[in-house]
């Protein structure tokens, strides 16, 4: 499904380059080459998913610094170490999502806001969700 979400969207921008070349030029003048996606398995196995259902999150916690953990149902965790704005992870923070489906995927953006003002604090961007088993308390 990312695959395809993926391929899809590569797919709007190429047409909709192409729309905007004129007759008094080349019409590749304007097009951008989309290097293909790497094909990823959609198991959950120990190199991960690309996408979780949403409607399996039971809660998130903030690794400052690090990444998300997310809760699943069947007391599952697993960890997405995003690929952009680690740094910007405090774990005072609210995350906010906003998805056009039923799945967050690598690549989704989530947006941060302190608490309890609400104030935006940035946003990162998702990697891939691996399982994550947190470190044993002394």
């Amino acid at each position: 499904m990312p695959y395809l979400r993926t391929q899809l969207g590569a797919l709007a921008v190429m047409l909709a380059l192409a729309g905007k070349a004129d007759a008094t030029g080349p019409a590749d003048k304007d097009m951008w080459f989309v290097p293909p996606v790497e094909y990823a398995s959609e198991s959950d196995g120990e190199t991960g998913t690309q996408c979780i259902a949403l409607h399996r999150v039971r809660s998130t916690r903030i690794l400052a610094g690090e990444g998300i953990v997310y809760q699943m149902s069947g007391r599952k965790l697993l960890i997405n170490r995003v690929r952009r704005g680690a740094s910007l992870l405090n774990r005072n923070q609210i995350l906010i999502t906003r998805t056009s489906g039923a799945l967050l995927c690598a690549g989704d953006i989530v947006q941060l806001a302190e608490s309890p003002p609400g104030i935006s604090a940035g946003s990162v961007a998702l990697g891939r969700f691996e399982r994550y088993h947190p470190p044993a308390r002394p």
